[in-house]
């Protein structure tokens, strides 16, 4: 399993109001191990939480980069999902300039690999059920020179549209923010298919270990039991071989 992987709840010590108002953002956290989350809660009946806590491990098991996932327990007992701050994080219009800068135009590449690490979060996205990968839940850091990327926010993926009936429409953010950046770098296939590869390649257990250190009320036992039957019962193979198709002939593009 991903070296990320914290099983137990930080404990926050401080809070801070959210910057601005969502339906399951509670805002900023200092935990008891010295690092600021970001922390959500369940929305409009929805189990965000689990949402949040797979998406971004299954990211980080597939070779996607995303802030390390934990549980916050907050000052009133709630154990809420946390995302790490990350240190040196650029600010969100610098990022979406890196973003919206066509590759083709710059005689270095702003973030080393672009076109595959963006192919490679749209394969995941649109597996995952994921309506909402937008310009703003992308977070990048100087690293000594290089940009490097982060995908966050797994909130409106997972469970968000339950039972996952076919893939994200066209008109949803993920695939109309993937066809302009599509426009202005590309899309490399064997990234994507990459991807495909290592989400069928996850072992039933290991799916299992992030339903199983996930607390108990995040989730009902029939969803978690319907979320590891898609690796145990051939809906994995079954929904990444239209993926491939779907990018191949881009109508999942």
């Amino acid at each position: 399993m991903p070296a990320q992987l914290q099983f137990w709840p930080r404990k926050a010590l401080i809070e801070y109001p959210p910057a601005k108002q969502t339906a399951d953002s509670l805002g900023m956290a200092e935990a008891d191990d010295g690092a600021l989350y970001y922390i959500k809660a369940d929305d409009r009946g929805r189990p965000t939480r689990a949402s949040e806590w797979l998406g971004t491990h299954i990211a980080e098991a597939v070779g996607i980069q995303a802030p390390a996932a934990v549980q916050i327990e907050r000052l009133n007992g709630d154990i809420v999902f946390g995302s790490r701050r990350i240190v040196g994080v650029a600010d969100d219009i610098l990022t979406r300039a890196y973003l919206l800068t066509p590759s083709a135009s710059n005689v270095a590449m702003p973030i080393s690999g672009l076109t595959g690490i963006l192919s490679r979060i749209y394969a995941l996205d649109m597996f995952l059920g994921n309506v909402d990968r937008h310009f703003g839940n992308y977070l990048s850091i100087d690293d000594n020179g290089v940009r490097r990327l982060y995908a966050f926010d797994f909130s409106r993926a997972v469970f968000w549209q339950w039972p996952w009936n076919g893939y994200p429409d066209p008109q949803t953010h993920t695939r109309t923010h993937g066809r302009v950046l599509r426009q202005l770098h590309g899309f490399d296939s064997a990234a994507a298919n990459a991807v495909l590869d290592n989400i069928g390649g996850l072992a039933p257990a290991t799916i299992e270990g992030f339903l199983n250190h996930m607390p108990t009320d995040w989730c009902t036992d029939q969803l978690r039991a319907q979320f590891s039957d898609i690796w145990t019962a051939g809906h994995c193979s079954t929904r990444i071989a239209v993926l491939r198709r779907g990018f191949s002939d881009g109508t999942l593009l």
